[in-house]
């Protein structure tokens, strides 16, 4: 998710080694792995190693092939469902557009029949579960022989500049994930977890098909049993059906099922009837926060990834600042979910909005932009960006593809992103940066609107408050002459990603936020009941500190679920260092790891009502009771549930935490509290319903529910002053005494 190409290193033929010699999964000890679990032991020894491809070479067979490749092709051979690896003929055809909306060929959508069909294989379908060898010799295939088809359709269909970077960070990210795909699986050979074989649906995002949907999606998917449903796009669906069809070549080839990949190309009402015939299946999407509550509503196993205005802040206006916003806004057309939307530059003005944007670079075609190297130029050739001035807006007097507007007051919650438009919003406040109210108005709205990404282009000690005070999974400090962007990120590194929904909201979007790097089949598995149960009835000495909850626990599995939950609190906790060295791209000082919620006041709300029983609540209490985030929980319990309230009267610590309330008296102190998270009784426990109590997920997708995560930067290699000022922060998890 980085910005632009920097390393070149290991041929073809190195890099397929270092593909088909990957690392076999440990023997584990007797609790079990937590190395596929956020920022634990296991998970940090999981990068390193990681392989550089050409990207010099990349770059000149995308070209050659972009040169050679017949645009007829996508319409004598259009887009057409695939099932066990034929195609599906009968449906009618009608075009298909790229990513503005300009015909690019032609898609055949599956009739009836053909739903039926699809409908029936996704049922009866049973996998095996271990296909690593095979699916990682098709991997080492597909990125050493077919990543210039790869990118050059990507650049047709998307109008993506710089393919390149996500293929070359592709290869390590992968890697890192095959690694973490490997502890799962052990751990559900030993009977601890289960992961689930129900089908995966993939509703590909456009930008970034071929890491996040080809390979985080597909292939980690398949290599553990998991079947995938690829479904297709109103727009730029040409792309991802291509590498589909490719799957389905290797796969014949390398002797993989088939019946794994099926490509459904359904219109939209086709599509939801899909997942109603397979609800238990999870959906990958990555999209607007709009969307996903739409698909979260209709279908409730939807893990998201969604948007958010990513912001950067400088304590003063200067051209590399103006340059820095002027990247960060523009790249991909300002089609990457890192692009900036929003600055925050006291004692700026609209006229350094005109200045920034006066040499805006621009691109003809996607050959044009490879060619050049470009990453961050607006498309202004015979088939240009389409583009609306909003209302409120102003454009650039010479460039019609930039538009903008400044306030000295921040910009109302919910802000529109235009997607693939270049909009800046600038607050310019008229005063002096870094006065407490200021960074406290900030800190808040940046709270409220949950951007992806904060770029600080100030000194340390506000980077640390801005930090402390917020929940962001993206954050760079910047320094002079290495500026901050807000498109930084390389999750192989440790420079973890996520777009997270506003916390408060989370549960109307997506079903667990998503890390990368992480376990894809991780989001749809969950633990062993028995094994659960053998935990709880066992003696453990980190349960000690937790005993006056367990005492109250009635199911073993939910002791169980708690003593894992302990132990991995206990081992995740704490400030990691990431290491960006040898790997081919900038070398950056990363910190990263669990996190308290934001340092602002705010708290989060445990809700029972009359009817919640201890054994609900306790795994969500668990994460604040043994921790530094205690200080932001309040438990609110309806004063009819008499036993609830005598069991929390005995756990230590918890008397000042407890508010008794009645249904109305709790629904009007939410609304007029400026709370961080409200974690309804629905909510406790599993995030799914109560009535399926003792199956839990896995504690890092558990613990992602209620707590920020990420990780914080500096663009300094062995940055000492920086490492000592954030690695100190109060903002960090830490286990408490109890």
């Amino acid at each position: 998710v980085s910005t632009q190409s920097t390393g070149c290193g290991l041929r073809s033929m190195q890099a397929r080694a270092v593909l088909r010699n990957l690392p076999r999964a440990r023997q584990l000890g007797p609790r079990g792995s937590r190395g596929y679990n956020f920022a634990s032991s296991q998970f940090k020894q999981c990068f390193g190693g990681l392989p550089i491809a050409d990207g010099k070479a990349l770059r000149e067979d995308t070209i050659a092939y972009l040169k050679t490749r017949d645009p007829s092709l996508w319409y004598s051979d259009p887009v057409t469902s695939i099932l066990n690896g034929e195609e599906l003929v009968g449906g009618v055809e009608r075009p298909t557009v790229d990513a503005f909306n300009h015909d690019n060929g032609r898609m055949r959508v599956a009739n009836q029949e053909e739903f039926e069909k699809v409908v029936q294989h996704i049922q009866e379908f049973r996998p095996d579960r271990d296909y690593r060898e095979a699916v990682r010799a098709m991997e080492a295939e597909i990125f050493a022989d077919w990543a210039p088809q790869l990118i050059g359709n990507q650049a047709v269909d998307f109008l993506k500049q710089d393919g390149v970077t996500e293929i070359e960070e592709s290869v390590q990210a992968n890697l890192v994930e095959r690694r973490l795909n490997d502890q799962l699986l052990a751990d559900e050979v030993l009977g601890k977890i289960v992961i689930s074989r129900a089908p995966a649906y993939v509703a590909c995002v456009s930008n970034f098909s071929n890491f996040l949907d080809l390979s985080r999606k597909v292939l980690r998917n398949i290599e553990l049993g998991v079947p995938v449903v690829v479904l297709s796009r109103d727009n730029t669906t040409q792309h991802m059906y291509r590498w589909t069809q490719m799957l389905m070549e290797l796969m014949q080839k390398h002797d993989i099922d088939r019946g794994l990949v099926t490509y459904a190309a359904f219109d939209r009402a086709d599509q939801q009837a899909l997942l109603k015939a397979c609800p238990d299946g999870p959906m990958y999407i990555t999209s607007s926060r709009e969307v996903a509550r739409i698909v979260k509503e209709a279908h409730g196993n939807v893990i998201a990834s969604t948007g958010g205005p990513n912001t950067l802040v400088a304590d003063k206006m200067s051209k590399e600042i103006m340059e820095a916003i002027q990247l960060s806004a523009m790249i991909e057309n300002s089609g990457q979910c890192t692009a900036l939307r929003h600055a925050f530059v006291p004692n700026s003005n609209q006229n350094d909005l005109v200045q920034m944007f006066d040499d805006a670079p621009t691109v003809t075609t996607p050959q044009d932009a490879l060619s050049k190297g470009a990453f961050a130029g607006v498309f202004n050739g015979a088939e240009p960006a389409p583009f609306t001035c909003a209302e409120g807006y102003e454009l650039h007097p010479t460039n019609q593809f930039v538009a903008f507007r400044s306030s000295t007051e921040l910009p109302a919650d919910g802000m529109e992103e235009h997607w693939r438009q270049t909009y800046v919003d600038l607050t310019a406040p008229a005063a002096e940066f870094g006065s407490g109210q200021q960074i406290d108005d900030l800190a808040g709205w940046l709270v409220r609107n949950q951007p992806i990404s904060l770029a600080m282009n100030v000194d340390l000690e506000h980077a640390r408050k801005l930090f402390e005070k917020t929940g962001q999974v993206v954050y760079t400090v910047g320094h002079e002459g290495n500026p901050a962007l807000t498109c930084q990120a390389r999750p192989q590194e440790g420079e973890v990603f996520g777009e997270f929904p506003v916390r408060r909201e989370l549960g109307a979007h997506t079903k667990y936020p998503v890390v990368v790097p992480s376990p894809t089949a991780a989001y749809n598995s969950h633990y062993d009941k028995d094994y659960l149960a053998g935990v709880g009835a066992g003696k453990h000495s980190v349960s000690q500190d937790i005993a006056g909850i367990l005492e109250l626990v009635d199911s073993e599995a939910v002791k169980g679920f708690c003593v894992l939950l302990k132990e991995y609190l206990q081992d995740a906790c704490g400030a990691n260092q990431g290491d960006g060295t040898g790997t081919g791209g900038p070398e950056r000082t990363i910190l990263y790891g669990l996190q308290r919620p934001p340092l602002n006041g705010q708290h989060t709300v445990l809700r029972a009502d009359d009817s919640t029983k201890f054994d609900e609540l306790a795994p969500t209490l668990l994460p604040f009771y043994t921790t530094n985030a205690f200080e932001t929980v309040r438990i609110s319990c309806d004063p009819a549930n008499k036993q609830l309230l005598a069991q929390l009267g005995q756990v230590k610590d918890l008397a000042d935490k407890i508010e008794i309330q009645s249904q109305p008296d709790f629904e009007s102190a939410i609304a007029s509290q400026d709370l961080y998270n409200v974690v309804q009784p629905n909510a406790l426990a599993d995030n799914d319903n109560t009535s399926h109590l003792e199956q839990f997920p896995m504690v890092g997708q558990f613990v992602s529910l209620y707590l920020p995560l990420g990780h914080v930067k500096s663009t300094k290699v062995n940055d000492v002053e920086f490492l000592k000022v954030f690695s100190d922060s109060d903002k960090w998890l830490k286990m408490r005494s109890v």
